[in-house]
Order: C-alpha cells, then sequence, then structure tokens
C-alpha cells in the first residue's frame, strides 16, 4: 500500500486534493494532512509515508525546509511540490532538493493521479532493485571487502591502534571519532526471505552511505557508526534503524536492533560489541522487534541483579530489560529449563526467593543507600509469605512472579531510577495532557520538551507506550471534543478551536477516522 501525505495551508485545495487521493483506485492510502510544515515534520515522522504532496509557501515552516528535513529522515520518499506560477524560483530550488514532480495550480484531478502513479511505479522499481539478482547481490569489490574485513579486526581481532588507523586512511575511512557506537540488528523472517532482506538491507545502506556494516550470520547484523557530538551519532543510528525497518517493513516486520554502550575508543569496540551481543541473545525471543538502548538503563544495574542459583546470568540480562508482563515468560522459560532439576529442593525455592526479594528491592532503591534497599525488601517480602510459596512448585511460581513484578512496578513509580524511559515519558505524557489544545504542539516540541532528539523521542515513546505521539496527542482531543459534543452546544467550528485544530474540516476528519461517526452524529446519539 502506497502511503501518501498532504501538507497544503489552503483548506479548499488540501480537501480537493484529499479528495482525488480518497477515489483513487489501486493500492493507494490517504495518510494523512496538515496546514503546515511543522505540523506536517511531526506527523510524517511517525506515519512515515512514501509520497508527500506539499505546497512551497505555508507558514512555520515552508515547503523546501519541510522537503530538506523529511528527506534526511526519508531517503525514501518521493516528494510532490503543487504551486503557484509566481514560484518559480522556489520550485528551481525544491527540484534541486530532488523533488520528483512539479505541479501548478489550480491541479487538475488526471495531472495529479497521473504524478502520484509515477510516483508509485518509481517506489515498485526501487523496491524491486533492492531485490537484487545473485550477480548484483554478490559483488566482489575489492574496497567493500577491505572495509568488511578492517571491520572485522576491530570488533574481533583488535590489532593494535596505529595499525587500524592506518588502514583505514588507506580505505579513506573517517573513523577517527570521540564517540563510537555498535548496533547489532537482528530479522526474524523465514530461510526463503532472509536473501531478500540481505539485498534490501544492503542497499538502504549504501544509500545511506553506510560503508561499516558486516552480516554476523544470515539473519544477524553489526553496524558501527561514529562521530564526535553524541547527540549526532545517536540521531544517526535511530534514523538508520527506522529507514531500515521501513523498506523492510514487507518482507521481515519483526526487526530487533540493540545499541552498544558508547565508547570513546576504537579500541574497546570489540567490548562493547560483545556486551550487545549478550544482551540480544538474551532478549532476541523476548523483546522481539524492540530497539534496546544499553546507554539508557543505570550503569550499576547489573550488579543489583543478585539472583543467582537456578536464576542465573541469562535471566539477569532478561530481567533488566523487562517489563511486568514479560515476568511471567521469563519464570515459565527458566522453571521448565535447565533449573527444574534444582526446584525440586524445597531449600533452593526458598533461597530463591530471598534472593528474587533482593533483586527486587535493588531495582526499585536503584540509588539508594542500604538501609533504604534494605526497607524496601522488608516492603516486597511482606506481601508473601516466603516459607509457605516454597512449599509447592505452583506457589513458588506465583511468588516469584509477584516479587519481580513489584520490584519493577515500583522501579517504575519512583524517578530516582535511571534504567528505563518511564519518567521521560511520563514527563512527555503531562506536558501533552497540559498543552493538548494548543495547536502549536507536536512531536517536536515535546521532544524539545524532555530534551531528547525527535527521532529517538518518536521510537522511544511509541515503545514504551504502545502508541505512537500523534495517537496519544489525537485521543486526547476527541476525548475532549467528544465532552464537549455531549455537555455543551458549542459549534463544530468553536469546538476545533477549543481542542487545537485550526479548522473545523479538518477536525471533523480526524474525529470521524477515529470514532466511526461524524461530530454532528455523535451528538445527536449522545443527547448533547
Amino acid at each position: 500500500m502506497v502511503q501518501i501525505f498532504v501538507v497544503e495551508d489552503e483548506l479548499l485545495i488540501r480537501q480537493n486534493i484529499r479528495g482525488i487521493v480518497e477515489n483513487m483506485q489501486g493500492p493507494y492510502a490517504f495518510a494523512g494532512e496538515a496546514s503546515d510544515g511543522e505540523m506536517a515534520l511531526s506527523m510524517i515522522q511517525e506515519i512515515m509515508p512514501d509520497i508527500l504532496l506539499t505546497d512551497i509557501r505555508m507558514p512555520f515552516l515552508d515547503g523546501l525546509s519541510l522537503i530538506k528535513h523529511a528527506k534526511a529522515m526519508m531517503p525514501w520518499l518521493k516528494v510532490a511540490v503543487i504551486s503557484g506560477y509566481g514560484d518559480f524560483e522556489y520550485a528551481q530550488k525544491a527540484i534541486s532538493m530532488g523533488v520528483n514532480q512539479y505541479l501548478l495550480k489550480p491541479v487538475r484531478q488526471a495531472e495529479l493521479v497521473q504524478a502520484i502513479r509515477t510516483m508509485a511505479e518509481q517506489l515498485e522499481q526501487e523496491r524491486s532493485a533492492r531485490g537484487a539478482s545473485p550477480a548484483s547481490m554478490e559483488q566482489t569489490d575489492v574496497q567493500l571487502a577491505l572495509k568488511r574485513r578492517w571491520l572485522e579486526q576491530v570488533l574481533y581481532e583488535q590489532p593494535p591502534l596505529s595499525q587500524l588507523l592506518d588502514r583505514a586512511q588507506t580505505l579513506n575511512l573517517d573513523v577517527a571519532k570521540g564517540r563510537y557506537l555498535v548496533t547489532l540488528f537482528s530479522f526474524d523472517t523465514s530461510d526463503a526471505d532472509l536473501y531478500r532482506v540481505k539485498a534490501i538491507v544492503q542497499k538502504t545502506l549504501q544509500e545511506a552511505g553506510c560503508e561499516l556494516y558486516l552480516f554476523n550470520t544470515a539473519d544477524q547484523m553489526t553496524l558501527l557508526s561514529c562521530d564526535n557530538d553524541l547527540q549526532t551519532l545517536n540521531e544517526r543510528v535511530y534514523q538508520l534503524i527506522t529507514m531500515l525497518r521501513h523498506e523492510l517493513r514487507e518482507v521481515c516486520p519483526v526487526v530487533t536492533a540493540v545499541i552498544s554502550r558508547v565508547t570513546p575508543r576504537l579500541g574497546e569496540v570489540g567490548r562493547v560489541t560483545r556486551d550487545a551481543g549478550q544482551t540480544m541473545r538474551a532478549l532476541r525471543n523476548i523483546r522481539a522487534g524492540k530497539v534496546i538502548n544499553m546507554n539508557d538503563s543505570a550503569p550499576d544495574s547489573a550488579d543489583l541483579l543478585h539472583i543467582d542459583l537456578p536464576l542465573g546470568k541469562a535471566f539477569q540480562e532478561k530481567l533488566l530489560y523487562a517489563e511486568p508482563d514479560d515476568v511471567p515468560a521469563l519464570v515459565d522459560e527458566t522453571l521448565n529449563g535447565s533449573a527444574a532439576g534444582q526446584l525440586e529442593s524445597m531449600l533452593i525455592r526458598y533461597e530463591t526467593l530471598v534472593s528474587a526479594v533482593r533483586t527486587a528491592a535493588g531495582m526499585a532503591e536503584t540509588a539508594s543507600s542500604d538501609d533504604r534497599q534494605q526497607a524496601m525488601a522488608d516492603q516486597i517480602a511482606g506481601q508473601f509469605d516466603l516459607l509457605a510459596a516454597a512449599g509447592s512448585k505452583s506457589g513458588f511460581r506465583d511468588a516469584l512472579i509477584g516479587i519481580l513484578q513489584a520490584g519493577l512496578r515500583e522501579q517504575t513509580r519512583r524517578t530516582n531510577t535511571g534504567s528505563s524511559y518511564r519518567y521521560v515519558i511520563g514527563r512527555a505524557e503531562k506536558y501533552t495532557r497540559e498543552h493538548f489544545c494548543d495547536p502549536n504542539i507536536s512531536l517536536l516540541s515535546a521532544a524539545q520538551h524532555v530534551g531528547m532528539s525527535s527521532a529517538y523521542f518518536s521510537t522511544v515513546f511509541s515503545q514504551t507506550t504502545g502508541q505512537s505521539f500523534i495517537t496519544f496527542l489525537t485521543s486526547l482531543r476527541i476525548e475532549r471534543a467528544k465532552e464537549l459534543l455531549t455537555n455543551t452546544r458549542m459549534r463544530l467550528s468553536e469546538i476545533a478551536m477549543e481542542i487545537g485544530y485550526n479548522e473545523p474540516n479538518y477536525f471533523s476528519h480526524v474525529f470521524r477516522k477515529s470514532t466511526g461517526v461524524t461530530p454532528k452524529e455523535y451528538r445527536q446519539q449522545h443527547g448533547g
């Protein structure tokens, strides 16, 4: 399905374009619309459309700036400019920025439909090219092979730094940087599709200018990124993850990524890669399809996981990144595995529960004194009769799950832990609830409020809450609209303005899309 997004500040023109797109025959979908570039940039970063139809002259963020930022985030994006006769100079600049189609207002239906179909065909041709033939995939380019060999040395052999830098210079690799990150990818797909996955990944990374990657196995890849500025490095890594997920969405919708800890030394890349590999192995089946950034967990969290006995290191690593809902599966996996024999002993079961209490207390009181951790342990242990629970396997299982979930939930509640995103996302949600009626609120402003880049924030928000930021913002606005429709006689235009939409027609469109009925129908149904 080809997703199409429309940006136009004139309501009637936007409605006309929307109608044309919605009535097109074929694999085309109207993905959304915005009246200015700033709002559009926030929305398309969430929606990730295939085609952008945009005006040039718009308030807040003009079309040229929108195209520049959108193409940087989504290199696959096809763009059609719909502009007036007087904007020829702007059109020239737009074309130089990679715009695919240029249409004059008033745009005719047949002309717009043909432009969209042409861009859709270009998208399909590019996707087909990524499903490369064996000859194109197995290219024996000597330069690429030498770069892969250099990366293998960095990751696994660690020769003298001077030797690495000399070889990098010979290969024209700009790697003398202040920060290094390794991203491990796992592609969850059938063996039949792995060939296509590899072809698409290679094509995507080459187009993005990424040379330092290699496939460790058919379904796992390692990517090295470096920069002097940590924020720039972080942003680039998240953009690459977004690009790969987009390009693989039809072949491999489940892509898991683990971002290693940042290191300032090229010689330490191998070590952080091994750590990231352990995390990937531990979490691949538990957190499939997620992005796990090891820099976002508390540096001392692993030291707080004192569970030993049947619950060993692998369990500890999984628990470090788990949510409360993940605990039953983690526990069952352990109880049904190699630990089953040990747990035949009631004494071992009891000692395991005691150790789990210490672990839960450590997670909840990460940065606190021993006295506070002991008080937390007493609080958690007081919720369970450990000795009685150890008396049966079923009682042991239930108590173990309850203890670990209690620790994770307490960790969520307390804001002094740095081991998760919950506090940051909580701040973003609070900010959004307080400002959702402001027409200028956007993913960009929310990200700035919590001190994160937009790409980073978008991934973290959707992964933590289970919904995109735009979906969350829209739900707040729609719920408020329902209240006003039911309890007041405000006109639809007034309600639209009240909840942050400048245009009643767009409000009606969003409301119907969310509820299945128009605002007028909703008011009639609920007696407003």
